[in-house]
């Protein structure tokens, strides 16, 4: 038994030699590159394994520092933590000491502790003097460094707080000519100007996103953007203060409502907006439900796809006079998110004013689908419409009578649909009824006669 269980080491052990000795076959130029991949920790820790291994880490160009490794826990909590600090300081400036003065191409700085800012600083100065292009700043409390707001070689930078907001104060100095990539996380400006300053300084910028961030301004302040493409405005909050984002070439727009941020209306310009994804808040003041009908306007008149998130339908087409509703003169594809049963004659609505509309997805979710949908009351009839739909995808199908009640409306109005697609949800576990469900699905009238319907992960029968 002791013989075959040492062959087996053996065995093992040989195919890792032949392992180890087909990555040492390699290039020192493609060894560098895999190291590039790993966090910086670990790419030192190859230097043991061989005389021709001990400086390839220094060769690298991307530079990640994460202070977890160096981090200590006792029943799930963290202890010793000047120690900790210390080990994981002491880390960076020994590297950064040996590294080659060769070019940084990307820096990564994840730090769930508090250090210094002459610190922080240092570390950021010493990768700005090196040309660096990216940089995520993954930092609790301290203020951006100034190196960083003025590196003229920078084209992405993302910058997060970690488990508190990041704090941010731009100088009136600050300059990124050639950044392209901003993507700012928890970050809290601390005073009237820097957000304005910031985004002032990105002449060229084409892509940003503002998650969770608070920002702040004493005036009504109007910022252009002429080269943006892409837009993200997620759970952010202006504490005074006004501001508009002017963005001619915008093509892609993600907008979670907020107070205090407008975009300018976009049918002012003649770009031509791709994608549009929208989640409206219910509680808004009426000043940001009127911006937000001026974000839909803007989308109707553009964009050739859609996404409604919750009840977005029905607020954003609030009104009493459901012919005031805007034709979507450009939309192809419509995504429908958790929309619920009082918000049916809205989504009939945009259908009904979609001239080039031919796909619509409905995503669902068991526990949504039960949340929202009721039976509708006996004597209430859904209004015929009329649409051009092609395609119908309903994703997390679940089994409810409000549902099926609305696709069926679907399919006796849609007269020109090719393909009707149900996916049934992963949660909806009750077999016997969903091959039950598949087959009222398959009994729904249809208008079309060219209508393919296809039923996936419902089981055979």
């Amino acid at each position: 038994m002791e013989s075959s269980m040492k062959y087996g080491n053996d065995v093992e052990s040989q195919k890792n030699m032949r392992c180890l000795d087909k990555i040492n076959n390699l290039p020192d130029e493609l060894l560098v590159l895999i190291l590039s991949f790993l966090p910086t920790w670990y790419a030192v820790r190859t230097s043991i394994l061989s005389r021709r291994w001990r400086y390839l880490f220094t060769l690298t160009d991307c530079l990640s520092f994460d202070d977890a490794p160096c981090i200590k826990y006792r029943d799930d909590i963290k202890i010793n933590e000047p120690a900790s600090k210390k080990m994981f300081k002491k880390f960076v400036y020994e590297f950064l000491k040996v590294h080659k003065k060769s070019p940084i191409r990307k820096f990564s700085l994840v730090c769930q502790y508090t250090y210094n800012k002459s610190d922080l600083n240092t570390w950021v100065k010493h990768v700005v003097e090196r040309g660096v292009q990216e940089v995520h700043y993954h930092v609790d409390k301290n203020e951006l460094s100034d190196d960083l707001v003025m590196c003229k070689t920078l084209v992405n930078l993302k910058v997060e707080g970690y488990f508190l907001y990041h704090n941010m104060q731009i100088p009136l100095s600050s300059w990124l000519p050639s950044l392209k990539i901003l993507h700012l996380n928890l970050v809290r400006f601390i005073d009237d100007h820097s957000f304005e300053r910031l985004l002032s300084s990105c002449e060229f910028l084409e892509e940003l996103t503002l998650d969770f961030c608070i920002l702040s301004t004493k005036d009504h302040v109007t910022i252009s953007l002429g080269q943006l493409r892409v837009l993200k405005i997620t759970y952010c909050y202006v504490r005074k203060g006004f501001f508009e984002i002017e963005a001619p070439k915008l093509a892609y727009l993600t907008y979670y409502s907020i107070v205090g941020v407008k975009v300018v209306p976009l049918w002012k310009y003649s770009c031509s907006l791709v994608k549009a994804e929208l989640h409206f808040d219910s509680q808004a003041n009426d000043r940001s439900f009127e911006d937000d009908r001026d974000i839909l306007r803007g989308a109707a008149h553009k964009t050739t796809e859609l996404h409604l998130l919750y009840d977005s339908v029905q607020f954003l087409l609030m009104t009493d006079d459901i012919g005031q509703v805007p034709n979507f003169h450009s939309l192809s594809i419509l995504h429908l998110s958790y929309f619920s049963y009082d918000s049916w004659k809205y989504v009939t609505s945009v259908l009904d004013k979609s001239p080039q509309l031919e796909t619509v997805i409905f995503e669902q979710g068991r526990l949504h689908c039960h949340h929202y949908f009721s039976v509708p009351p006996p004597n209430e009839t859904l209004v015929p419409f009329s649409c051009n739909v092609k395609v119908i995808e309903v994703r997390d199908f679940c089994s409810h009578e409000g549902l099926l009640l609305l696709l069926g409306h679907l399919l006796i109005n849609a007269r020109v649909l090719k393909e009707f697609i149900v996916r049934k949800s992963h949660g909806f576990d009750d077999m016997e009824n969903a091959l039950q469900i598949s087959k009222d699905l398959l009994m729904l009238p249809k208008a079309s006669s060219d209508c393919c319907i296809e039923l996936i992960d419902f089981g055979a029968f």
